[in-house]
């Protein structure tokens, strides 16, 4: 078979390749091809920038793990807003799932030496860990409103975090995945970050509090590279607060 050439073609391939979470390099060998191509290749290089930017979409990075892209704005088609989270859900549910997506973020945000470590890989977290994270941004979120020094945290999340501090933990007999909790809000936001290819599960259990998730290297270059910085310190100030 053929090596790939430089040709529009296989750059917009490169891109569809790139936007689909399950792909792995590992097995496609035609992605495989194509990153190496894009490694060896300036012009090809420019072309897949040019056909991602066209598609307003940004390359973050790219390794023999694959191409990682983002949106560029928030108008982009594949940008994620609020309103695009499940339909069945009020909006301080829906505020409050944005939230606990930042808390799980939040539990692998890298440290400072961590985040000029190409080779960081931060340890597996479990529910107990994120639901906790989740309810330390919600507390310090809710007291930053309150004393209206806080300027950085986007107002419509605010029912999102009211929400979070006067729901219960877990609802005995309720779905895992509910919303009506805050462990279920987390649950959800794994399932979703899960399919997105954001996470994966480290360690398997019968009982879901041993279970421990990983991220993904897609997760990992956006953490370092496109980080909502002052929402994780937060969170991650609060949940050391908590364990003070």
């Amino acid at each position: 078979m053929r090596a790939p050439t430089c040709t529009a073609r296989n750059a917009a391939c490169l891109v569809y390749k790139a936007i689909q979470p399950a792909l792995s390099p590992v097995n496609d060998p035609q992605y495989r091809e194509l990153l190496d191509l894009y490694r060896a290749d300036p012009s090809f290089a420019s072309m897949v920038d040019e056909v991602a930017d066209g598609l307003e979409l940004s390359v973050l990075d790219f390794s023999e793990r694959g191409l990682v892209v983002v949106p560029t704005s928030r108008e982009s088609k594949f940008a994620m807003r609020i309103t695009d989270l499940r339909a069945n859900l009020k909006p301080g549910q829906k505020a409050g799932l944005v939230l606990a997506h930042v808390a799980v973020a939040a539990a692998f945000y890298p440290t400072t030496s961590g985040l000029e470590d190409d080779s960081f890989v931060p340890p597996p977290a479990s529910l107990a860990q994120f639901r906790d994270t989740l309810l330390a941004l919600a507390r310090r979120l809710k007291d930053g409103a309150e004393e209206a020094d806080d300027e950085d945290t986007p107002d419509e999340l605010a029912s999102g975090w009211e929400l979070i501090c006067a729901m219960p933990l877990m609802m005995p007999g309720a779905q895992r995945a509910s919303p009506a909790s805050v462990t279920g809000l987390i649950s959800i936001a794994l399932l979703n970050m899960e399919a997105g290819g954001l996470v994966r599960v480290a360690r398997e259990a019968d009982d879901e509090t041993q279970v421990t998730y990983t991220p993904t290297h897609r997760l990992q270059v956006q953490l370092r590279e496109l980080t909502l910085r002052r929402l994780f310190e937060i969170a991650q100030m609060g949940t050391t607060a908590m364990q003070a």
